[in-house]
């Protein structure tokens, strides 16, 4: 690393780190976190205003599950990874079962066995992951799509805090319809139904959500506590990490969780902080609809950078 001071053409001087490298991380990194979350505000607020002048609607659907201090928060980045790999692999095993070919049959019994193993070790992140998949799949997914104008797209965020239940992981996600449309139409009918099959496939998991506090649906306008407003908020904790009258209500942020382990050493900040480091690696803070129904598409934003690119 070093220092390098220029001259500027109007006789100035600026002077500048150099050799310096960014992680890219959204999760553990104070300095990148709070630089995408201003890219990903700026890009929202685009997206919002472009709702709103195709005379559509915006709703704001907060997805939660119940949780408690013995959940896991979920896989590591090479678990992860492993198990897909693994199911890549079953898929194979029972292709050439069906069709009678030659196989390693040991090798595939120490594969399910290795795959059932992972799959019990999941934690309550994975276990959101793949509650969101099916809450956006299906037939009557694929209708409610269709109405109030059709769904412009979506834009799906994961937050996470830590309390005294441990690990609280849940969902928000900005839903655009193209028709102006009350939140009690929309929480009557498609938020109801997404919440029916996020309950369901949590239940299937071994994990709940209750009806009066398992979701949350309204209609926002940008600045009114929209996914843009969201990500300025998220980048100003950031900045203010350390100052203790940040917390919230619900628990300590992953930041604030590593400021009281900077500051305390106490074992158990630190151990939640390595469980965060782990299982944080590699996952989409940020999550956008795709095909026909692409937001990005529609503001003109063009293709997504990365998280390492901001």
């Amino acid at each position: 690393m070093s220092l390098a001071v220029t001259t500027n053409s109007d006789g100035t001087r600026s002077a500048g780190y150099s050799g310096l490298a960014s992680c890219g991380s959204v999760w553990c990194c104070p300095q990148c976190a709070a630089k995408i979350a201003t890219r990903r505000a700026d890009e929202l607020s685009k997206v919002m205003r472009a709702v709103d002048e195709a005379g559509g609607s915006a709703f704001l659907l907060t997805l939660t599950m119940r949780h408690d201090r013995g959940d896991r928060l979920g896989l590591t980045k090479d678990e992860r990874q492993r198990l897909r790999q693994l199911e890549d692999n079953r898929a194979g095993y029972e292709a050439a079962n069906a069709n009678r070919w030659e196989f390693d049959e040991h090798q595939a019994e120490a594969d399910a066995i290795e795959e059932h193993t992972l799959r019990q070790r999941k934690g309550c992140w994975d276990v959101l992951s793949d509650a969101w998949a099916r809450v956006t799949s299906g037939a009557a997914w694929k209708a409610d799509q269709e109405l109030f104008s059709g769904l412009l797209g979506w834009a799906r965020v994961v937050e996470v805090t830590h309390g005294d239940n441990g690990w609280h992981v849940h969902i928000h996600a900005l839903l655009c319809f193209g028709a102006p449309v009350s939140a009690e139409l929309v929480a009557g009918s498609v938020g109801a139904r997404m919440f029916a099959r996020w309950r369901a496939a949590l239940e299937r998991k071994g994990f709940e959500a209750s009806d009066e506090h398992g979701w949350d649906l309204r209609r926002v306008q940008l600045g009114d506590g929209d996914l843009a407003d969201y990500f300025t908020k998220i980048a100003h904790e950031v900045t203010g990490s350390h100052r203790k009258e940040g917390r919230r209500a619900g628990g300590r942020t992953p930041m604030q969780l590593l400021a009281d382990a900077v500051d305390t050493y106490e074992q158990s900040a630190l151990a939640r902080w390595w469980e965060w480091e782990q299982a944080s690696e590699g996952r989409r803070q940020l999550t956008w609809s795709a095909g026909s129904r692409n937001l990005r598409k529609l503001t003109g934003l063009g293709a997504e950078a990365t998280d390492e690119d901001i």
